[in-house]
């Protein structure tokens, strides 16, 4: 029998809900800071490692390859990818995907993991993201080494990448730690904390953030963008603090593009939740949530002609696709109550039925039962 659903919140404080809005863009705008920074130095660690593999093995410069697949270069069985049973391993599935003793035929792909393995902070690169027929032209997939295990691998830059992503290349890629003025070998530092808000905002169960915590996310995205190392490495500033100081006092003028990148994005993470989401009342959770970006969508849509949104119109916004969504919450709760009802009637009209039947039966067998007794009955 199927656990219980509980009911369903939604956001009931206005408040509450514009500040789950604001938050979001706090973080959008962050990342829109910090992903030309990473891209860079992605690139330039892609090109220092192909001159300095082209240097090593007297290769002429300029020196690439796209033949080595990503299993070509990983041994196996290797733990949390691959592992052989009985012979068999998924991973390296074909004669084509087998591992290589000998290395890349080109000496690129294999010493271009090596140097891989050895910038990765904890040497645990993130092998089944990445493409390595790649590497040698588009550096985000080695950057894509860097970011979580996994919900990565159909990324092809920094812009598909989301602000979890991008800061774990700043916490993974040991290239880092000598620009950040902040410890990154520490627990708790600053792009940790700004990793958490990033996570905070786009899994909040109900939406909604409150004014104290707000505070605390602007404060830690503010760090970020004011650290010295990472303000040295910023070549093309787009006034992130300026804008966050602004959205935070409700002066921002926000681009309609914006908005709807924001709400797609948060959107997309739902619905990859939902997939992945196997408990029934937690999938039911997240469906709602996504009903509600969908409903802003369209509000905010509805003021697209005007080009920009200030933060009123979009508070506006808000606060009528709560109204319009709380609507469709209680009627579709009434509809519940009418099956119920109906569900209800229907099972007092088969149980009537059912007493009926069971009477008349009863009745059948006690005229047997007299039937029987006159049969014996003493003459």
């Amino acid at each position: 029998m199927a656990a219980a659903v509980p009911t369903v919140s939604v956001p009931l404080s206005n408040s509450k809900f514009f500040n789950w809005i604001k938050a979001a863009l706090a973080v959008f705008y962050t990342k829109e800071e910090i992903e030309p920074v990473v891209t860079d130095e992605v690139k330039d660690f892609q090109q220092n490692c192909l001159h300095s593999i082209s240097s090593s093995n007297s290769l002429p410069a300029g020196s690439t390859c796209s033949n080595c697949c990503t299993e070509n270069l990983i041994v196996c069985p290797t733990n949390r990818l691959c592992n052989a049973k009985r012979g068999k391993c998924s991973y390296h599935k074909n004669a084509a995907s087998q591992y290589r003793p000998s290395g890349c035929p080109n000496k690129i792909c294999h010493n271009l993991k090596s140097e891989i393995q050895s910038a990765h902070r904890y040497h645990g690169p993130s092998y089944k993201n990445t493409d390595a027929t790649k590497w040698c032209s588009n550096a985000w997939e080695i950057a894509k080494c860097y970011l979580p295990p996994d919900g990565y691998k159909d990324v092809s830059s920094a812009g598909d990448t989301d602000f979890n992503g991008i800061i774990s290349v700043i916490i993974n890629h040991k290239g880092f730690e000598a620009k950040i003025k902040d410890d990154l070998s520490k627990k708790n530092n600053i792009f940790e904390k700004g990793r958490d808000v990033g996570k905070a905002v786009r899994h909040s169960p109900n939406l909604e953030v409150e004014d104290t915590d707000l505070t605390q996310y602007f404060t830690i995205l503010n760090n970020i963008l004011t650290d010295p190392g990472f303000v040295a490495m910023n070549k093309s500033p787009n006034n992130a603090i300026q804008k966050l100081a602004k959205l935070q006092s409700d002066d921002l003028i926000i681009g309609k593009d914006i908005v709807r990148k924001v709400l797609d994005d948060v959107g997309k993470s739902i619905q990859e939740q939902i997939r992945n989401e196997m408990v029934e009342y937690k999938q039911k959770t997240e469906e709602r949530k996504l009903e509600l970006i969908t409903e802003i969508n369209l509000k905010v849509k509805e003021i697209e002609e005007k080009g920009n949104v200030s933060l009123a119109q979009l508070n506006g916004a808000v606060k009528s696709s709560i109204d319009a969504f709380e609507a469709k919450v209680k009627e579709s709760i009434q509809e519940i109550d009418k099956q119920i009802r109906k569900g209800k009637e229907t099972l007092e009209s088969v149980a009537n039925k059912e007493k009926e039947n069971a009477i008349k039966e009863i009745q059948k067998a006690a005229e047997k039962c007299k039937t029987i007794l006159q049969l014996y009955k003493p003459t």
